[in-house]
């Protein structure tokens, strides 16, 4: 699950752009559920393709065919994709949504959900993510963004972080035997430059020190690209991020499969 904790971080371009770098080796779909935003179609420049939509999607008696879903998506580079349009029909309640993730993550390798913003509807970044899920949060480097940040964890993980002797957070990690809540093992930051700072680095805070205080790693920092910002104004789709983008998306890709190898691997030592 892709979210941030400020808007316009660009959380739909990193989502699509994070899939499409996993769809290498990989089975991959891409969620939508934004429940404040949606059209990532539009944004892909695939608008004109057929594609069932999630607004659509019910889950009668608590079930979705993961099977079937599957063969009603539209494809974008090679992956699938359940888009939303909110303001066509009103999107599905979060255990819907959830359902309907569900049922694709047994149809697929990996699914990335584009959460949007995380706050933004009443109980959203507490509801929403799943047991077991990796969660990606976009955190803006300015003081504003980190305490929004601090405070959207804090919320995810169902408890205060509390702080050490030496000024750091330290959030609870899960313990032998947990499950059903998200906690910080399950959550990795990456750093976005403010966009009011692109021409000065003044009040931009140090992707180390933001991590540090937050107490999380911090997998990579996104810089301001101006062709793929042009592309996606203009709607023609999504072009590939530049060297310094696209190594903080090879970072999110290569913890994602470290996770997933430690997932595997605690059953069999328990």
């Amino acid at each position: 699950m892709v979210l941030s904790a400020s808007g316009g971080l660009g959380v739909s371009t990193f989502s699509a752009l994070l899939a499409r770098t996993l769809r290498d080796g990989r089975d991959c779909a891409l969620v939508d559920a934004d429940t404040a935003g949606g059209g990532l179609d539009i944004l892909l420049g695939m608008e004109s393709d057929l594609g069932v939509l999630l607004n659509a999607v019910a889950a009668p008696l608590g079930e979705v065919d993961g099977g079937a879903l599957r063969r009603r998506l539209a494809t974008w580079d090679g992956v699938g994709v359940l888009s939303s349009r909110p303001w066509i029909d009103p999107m599905p309640q979060d255990w819907e949504i959830a359902v309907a993730v569900c049922a694709l993550a047994e149809a697929y390798d990996i699914v990335v959900v584009d959460a949007g913003r995380a706050g933004h509807a009443p109980g959203h970044a507490v509801t929403l993510p799943l047991e077991g899920a990796a969660v990606i949060l976009l955190v803006e480097l300015s003081v504003l963004g980190t305490a929004r940040a601090q405070a959207c964890i804090e919320a995810l993980t169902g408890s205060g972080s509390r702080m050490t002797p030496d000024g750091r957070h330290r959030l609870p990690r899960r313990r032998q035997g947990e499950a059903g809540t998200v906690s910080g093992d399950d959550i990795a930051l990456v750093g976005v430059r403010p966009a009011a700072a692109r021409t000065s680095a003044r009040g931009v805070l140090d992707a180390d020190a933001a991590a540090e205080y937050l107490g999380i790693d911090m997998l990579g920092t996104i810089r301001p690209d101006a062709r793929l910002c042009a592309a996606v104004l203009e709607g023609t789709g999504l072009l590939k991020p530049n060297r310094a983008n696209a190594k903080a998306l090879r970072a999110v890709a290569s913890w994602l499969d470290s996770r997933e190898r430690e997932v595997a691997y605690e059953p069999q030592q328990r």
